[in-house]
């Protein structure tokens, strides 16, 4: 594309471009070239009226007998009085106290030589007070277009210019920002700038740096400017009265699928394949004619979808999507959707519209839609909208100053500052209320302080009491004391909260990463899990309140079960290992706490062995179809068991209380569980389900029951199998 220079001003491509054929570590001075060695002088606030100037001790030792302070706006010149020195092996460093500096202006340092340096504030997101007078309550940051005007609000405290450069008919403009209150610029620019790109231009020092806007709602392909919507073109009725009531977080039915994933299969017959389209084109066959895509979620019977990444990550190139695969655990932009998922990564409107649409169309369907939120990390410190307004301030540290690393991806998000926070309550706002999201699953939730997520949760579920909020309560290793972390240890303090029952998910099924894949659990046959498992059926055995266990046995993460069984199992043959999964499934369904499934793990989803296929191509991730038919019968077991769980509240029991009166479980002889339910009202009045996974055959005495799944041959119950009864 051929871009204008308007009034000398650059294109804000070409910042773009010399960025990523640099590298951020060879910019010095904020988008100027030079050469390290030869810095003589650092200017610096580091407090709110303290300023610290270091002299390399190569330039006349480092001695400058008297200072100046230049306000480059008016021109004036006044000396500042040294109130303390320190000298050390390289630099000798000056201290100036009861500075006061306005943070409208720009400010130079001249030592007695007559040498000068700009005076950066980057150093300010350490101190408190600072930090205090530029915390930003307004709900207005980022464009906000009308058809005559566009304006814009960035939040950038350390800044000491900000500009805004907008591409229209290939021409880019720059208009210049002003400081306003609280950390705060702004601009208000003349004209209609409907589906335009733009980017900030940012100064912290002597030159400037582009920088998306965090808060944008739309963006061009791979990241490479945000662009300008207006919000009066992506009105869509969600079709939130089309849900059905949610009184239990135990009524959910949690089923997990990648959009991707979704419709990739080469047997698809999806015109939409890998978009948010096809998650919900409607009227999907298999080879066979069995339903699928939309119409097989609605028939199998689950109340919420849990997509895996939807907002816009880094690692798929957005124009051409079939080159690189990614689950998308890696953000760009918290603040658009994920551009590959769309029909156009380009048109502004394309990504908003047809993920609103998805979430509309999921909802008239009377399914709820959760969102994976990946609020732990970013995928690239330096190329990201945070690091490039506020250096140093999104980012956690440790106590020497490196990047906090407990998420293993380089950095983790410090998200106890309060415009962290803000900033994860605001996107959380917009992805529920903007497009519809009913829940959020938040990955590594470990990394995130407990107020955090408390407040997310109050704000969400005062817009919609069936709200949920679920995710990984790991303890990773991130620099933040372990009482304030949201992990499933500190579960007592986040009671809203649910986690993912790593628990129950390694007795009843055993290890599923790569390096414990031999190791059964209780469901696959060892029998020493008896007495933990009925601990883990029973939903009292980890957490203040059964609703907060997410019970599953397969996510996205790690080996499937059947790749998992074709290793502990192989010996039981193609049947056993199916019949293991399929009880494993049926138990994940019917214990209490809230059932998650992965997609296509009722019909027997396999990745090759590949247990970590994060970036592995399509058609090791996308769902085969043809299982759809192959295991049809298996398949309209779960539904039954999906029918029968939403059926009865006994199997939905959302307190202890209810638990404690309710339900028995039994250890049979130490390889056996006998699961005793009552409730008092519901298709029926009691239920004893056997769970059998032994190899032998035991004595059934309950005679006035009916068997409604299962076989019950001469009287007992057949080794390796599961028998519902009722009555």
């Amino acid at each position: 594309m051929n871009n204008c220079i308007i009034k000398g001003k650059i294109s804000i491509f070409y910042c773009i471009a010399l960025v990523k054929n640099i590298g951020y570590n060879e910019v010095e001075k904020w988008g100027e070239i030079m050469e390290k060695s030869a810095v003589r002088m650092i200017a610096q606030m580091i407090a709110l009226k303290k300023i610290e100037v270091l002299l390399l001790k190569k330039y006349y030792e480092g001695n400058s007998p008297r200072f100046y302070l230049r306000d480059l706006n008016s021109g004036d010149l006044k000396e500042i009085k040294i109130s303390g020195k320190y000298v050390e092996e390289q630099f000798v460093h000056y201290y100036f106290d009861d500075i006061e500096i306005d943070f409208c202006r720009i400010y130079q340092i001249v030592d007695a030589y007559g040498l000068s340096e700009t005076l950066q504030y980057t150093r300010l997101v350490y101190d408190y007070d600072f930090l205090r007078q530029s915390y930003y309550d307004g709900n207005d940051l980022g464009n906000h277009y009308h058809k005559e005007h566009t304006s814009f609000k960035v939040w950038a405290p350390t800044a000491l210019q900000m500009k805004v450069s907008i591409v229209k008919n290939d021409c880019t403009y720059t208009y210049e920002m002003q400081r306003i209150n609280n950390g705060v610029f702004y601009a208000e620019v003349a004209g209609d700038f409907d589906n335009c790109k733009y980017v900030y231009l940012v100064r912290h020092h002597e030159g400037f740096y582009p920088a998306l806007d965090p808060y944008a709602y739309s963006s061009s392909s791979n990241s490479l400017s945000s662009i300008i919507i207006d919000l009066d073109k992506v009105k869509i009725d969600l079709n939130r009265d089309s849900l059905p009531v949610l009184l239990n977080k135990t009524d959910a039915i949690i089923y997990e699928a990648n959009v991707r994933d979704y419709t990739m299969y080469e047997n698809s017959l999806s015109a939409y394949k890998g978009k948010f389209k096809g998650i919900y084109e409607e009227g999907l066959k298999t080879k066979y004619g069995n339903s699928a895509g939309l119409d097989y979620l609605v028939e199998l019977g689950i109340t919420h979808l849990q997509l895996m990444p939807i907002y816009d990550f880094a690692t798929v190139d957005e124009n051409n999507p079939e080159v690189l695969y990614n689950w998308g655990y890696d953000p760009a932009q918290y603040n658009v959707p994920e551009g590959s998922y769309s029909n156009d990564p380009n048109d502004g409107y394309s990504r908003v519209i047809e993920c609103k649409e998805m979430i509309s169309k999921l909802h008239s369907k009377g399914i709820r839609v959760v969102m994976d939120v990946v609020y732990n990390h970013m995928y690239d410190v330096n190329a990201s909208a945070f690091e490039r307004l506020v250096p140093g301030y999104y980012f956690r540290k440790n106590s020497d100053g490196t990047l906090s690393n407990g998420s293993w991806c380089g950095d983790d998000l410090n998200t106890d500052e309060y415009m962290v926070r803000k900033y994860i309550l605001d996107m959380s706002k917009r992805w529920q209320q903007f497009y519809g999201v009913d829940g959020f699953r938040f990955d590594l939730m470990g990394i995130i302080d407990i107020t955090t997520i408390n407040q997310v949760y109050e704000m969400c579920s005062n817009y919609d009491n069936s709200f949920i909020i679920y995710g990984e309560g790991w303890n990773m290793p991130t620099n933040l004391p372990d009482e304030k972390k949201a992990m499933q240890d500190n579960h007592a303090k986040m009671l809203n909260i649910s986690f993912f029952n790593d628990e129950f998910r390694e007795v009843m099924k055993g290890g599923s990463s790569d390096f414990v894949l031999v190791n059964k659990g209780f469901i696959t046959g060892n029998l020493y899990e008896t007495e933990h498992a009925k601990n883990v059926v029973s939903g009292l055995n980890r957490y203040s309140r059964p609703d907060q266990s997410i019970n599953y046995v397969e996510c996205h993460d790690n080996a499937t079960i059947f790749d998992k069984l074709y290793i502990s199992n192989v010996e039981e043959g193609l049947s056993g290992i199916l019949n293991r999964q399929k009880n494993l499934t049926i138990m994940t369904l019917l214990a209490q706490g809230i059932p998650f499934i992965h997609a296509g793990q009722e019909f027997y989803r396999t990745k090759g062995g590949i247990y970590n296929s994060y970036n592995t191509p399509d058609n090791i991730n996308c769902i085969n179809w043809d299982f759809r038919d192959i295991y049809k019968d298996d398949i309209d077991d779960i539904k039954k068991i999906i029918k029968l769980r939403k059926n009865n509240k006994c199997f939905r029991y959302a307190t202890r209380e209810e638990i404690e009166e309710n339900i028995l479980v039994e250890n049979i002889d130490y390889k056996m569980l006998k699961y005793t339910l009552k409730q008092d009202s519901g298709e029926y009045k009691e239920f004893i389900i056997y769970i059998n996974p032994s190899s032998f055959s035991f004595d059934y005495q309950e005679k006035e029951y009916s068997c409604i799944y299962g076989n019950i041959n001469d009287n007992q119950i057949e080794p390796k199998t599961i028998v519902i009864l009722a009555k």
